[in-house]
């Protein structure tokens, strides 16, 4: 086990390109996007059917006059096509004394934007009800109370559950294409028969397999930890301190992760068509898992049956609940439990096709 662990890193220093290109992409994605979530500012668009261009100006300057909140004109149009592509996640629209919210997935800030409309809607219709009893006078609205908040520096870094599902789904993502494409040199080792030389060798299958799940898993590992460690110290943003069960969560889906790549390397015929299908495998997860989007806008019964069966789906659920609900390793255990089996049987399968094909090869 040591000796192919050992020669499995000697490989990777020769020809290190693979890993410090993914590496090297996901701290750039982790860093822009990670970096574009300190603003404390909440962004809303509001839009209006029956209002004129002054009379929705008129309400934006009411609205705006507190700075945490910032409300920006815009058409039914525009905010149709920004929450389809879940480039928001919902808008306002506003009438003469009424305001409703189109809404395109779930979002915890929409309440504070809904108390924050609230209250300035009762204030206006508050307004109006003095105008009309005393028409001939010229009302006034003082402030006789001012509250001014303090935010803590690490207040700015903190994430919502949608923010946090993204980067987490885009940091497994790349540590999957690493991972996956590792695997390549043992499908190489196959086709120019080393692979069979070295089954055939003194050491055992299971010290071969666990030396090579070791040296991936570790490469995976120390990606994921680059990743978070930029999110947490150079970003700072709060992932939170419940480190136990951040580490149960990923080391059961790099396991997962590393088991579907050795079943992947026993199905491809050459290093050529190994090449091929990992993008197609490991974007695809990312899609149906929910690394790029939250599964929450998606309404297709046979996609979310589907997504039950992707890795990444349940390695994020399991990290986002670990770090933005703080849930313990007790309460993580369905997710991490569902790792492990898929990681399992994913394995378990791709030792017999390996097996077999061994057989055939010593029978000839």
């Amino acid at each position: 086990m040591g000796n192919v662990f050992i020669l499995q890193w000697k490989r990777l220093m020769k020809h290190p390109l693979v890993v410090v290109m993914f590496l090297g992409l996901t701290i750039l994605f982790v860093y822009f996007m990670g970096g574009s979530q300190g603003s404390s500012s909440i962004n809303v668009q509001l839009y209006s059917e029956s209002l004129t261009k002054e009379e929705l100006n008129s309400w934006i300057d009411r609205l705006n006059k507190d700075d945490s909140i910032i409300f920006e004109a815009t058409d039914y149009e525009t905010v149709e096509e920004e929450i389809r592509m879940n480039e928001i996640g919902y808008a306002m629209e506003i009438g003469a004394e009424t305001y409703q919210f189109l809404v395109g997935r779930e979002d915890e800030r929409l309440p504070v934007v809904d108390q924050h409309v609230n209250q300035i809607f009762r204030e206006q219709v508050r307004l109006e009800k003095v105008r009309a009893e005393f028409p001939d006078s010229e009302i006034e609205v003082r402030e006789f109370l001012t509250v001014e908040g303090i935010t803590q520096t690490g207040d700015s870094g903190t994430l919502n559950r949608y923010q946090l599902s993204i980067l987490t789904g885009m940091t497994f993502y790349f540590a999957m294409f690493t991972i996956l494409y590792l695997q390549i040199n043992v499908v190489e080792e196959k086709k120019k028969g080393t692979w069979n030389r070295l089954i055939f060798s003194p050491l055992s299958k299971t010290q071969i397999y666990l030396g090579l799940l070791s040296h991936y898993f570790l490469v995976g590992l120390v990606q994921i930890v680059i990743a978070f460690f930029i999110l947490t110290n150079l970003l700072d943003l709060d992932l939170g301190t419940n480190y136990v069960s951040m580490a149960a969560v990923t080391l059961a889906f790099i396991f997962t992760i590393v088991s579907l790549g050795m079943l992947i390397s026993a199905l491809v015929p050459s290093p050529q068509s190994l090449q091929v299908v990992i993008p197609i495998v490991a974007t695809s997860m990312a899609m149906l898992g929910g690394a790029f989007w939250p599964l929450d806008i998606v309404d297709n019964r046979f996609l979310l049956f589907i997504a039950e069966f992707i890795p990444i789906k349940h390695g994020l659920n399991g990290m986002v609940d670990a770090i933005y609900s703080g849930f313990p390793l007790s309460q993580l255990l369905q997710p991490i439990g569902i790792l492990l089996l898929m990681g399992d049987l994913i394995h378990g399968n791709g030792d017999q096709l390996d097996g077999a094909r061994i057989k055939c090869i010593d029978a000839k």
